[in-house]
């Protein structure tokens, strides 16, 4: 399984037990984890900043390694919109599990206002950590989505195609949101959920 881990850069000094006890975690469950250059010691943040061609580089890696993840953990202490908010964000919109973690004490009342089944939002502390996260991959395991496989038209290829192109929304992304639409105007299935 593969696993994104999201967390700010600028709070690594301050969360680093954290981080790393939380990779420790995803590496001792035989996950494939990427971290960016989270615990990378020769990582310059000034020279990605400065450099626009570096900042391209580390965005499409970051994204493309989010978009590859069956799951992404995010660690949500520290309010990053920069990068942990837009990762958690894309991420999601992928329709992809994101567990969300904070410490004790520094919730992420801004996220609580994102209601989303894939989106899990936890609590830990010095003492439960590792319980924490183990009970959360538990849980958004079982909410992984199912692929779903079935022929189309060329005229529907290309159509996707321009969406993706024009309205940047990745085909699958455009296909879930037109599902998830008919479900919520159907009252016959509405009828059933209850």
């Amino acid at each position: 399984m593969k696993v994104a881990f999201v967390a700010s850069h600028s709070q690594a000094s301050e969360l680093s037990e954290f981080y790393n006890r939380i990779k420790k975690v995803l590496d001792d469950r035989g996950y494939t984890v990427y971290s960016g250059t989270l615990f990378d010691k020769k990582h310059d943040t000034a020279n990605f900043v400065e450099d626009q061609k570096k900042r391209e580089e580390w965005y499409k890696e970051s994204i493309s390694k989010v978009r590859e993840a069956d799951v992404v953990v995010v660690e949500t202490s520290y309010p990053s919109t920069a990068n942990v908010g837009h990762e958690l964000t894309y991420a999601l919109d992928l329709g992809k599990p994101v567990i969300a973690l904070y410490k004790s004490g520094r919730d992420p009342f801004f996220l609580r206002g994102r209601v989303d089944d894939k989106l899990t939002i936890l609590p830990y502390t010095t003492y439960d950590l590792e319980q924490v996260l183990a009970n959360a991959f538990d849980y958004a395991l079982a909410t992984q989505d199912v692929r779903f496989n079935f022929f189309i038209s060329p005229q529907i290829g290309r159509y996707l195609d321009w969406v993706a192109q024009k309205k940047r929304i990745p085909r699958a992304v455009f296909l879930r949101k037109l599902i998830e639409n008919e479900m919520q105007a159907d009252k016959d299935y509405e009828e059933t959920l209850k």
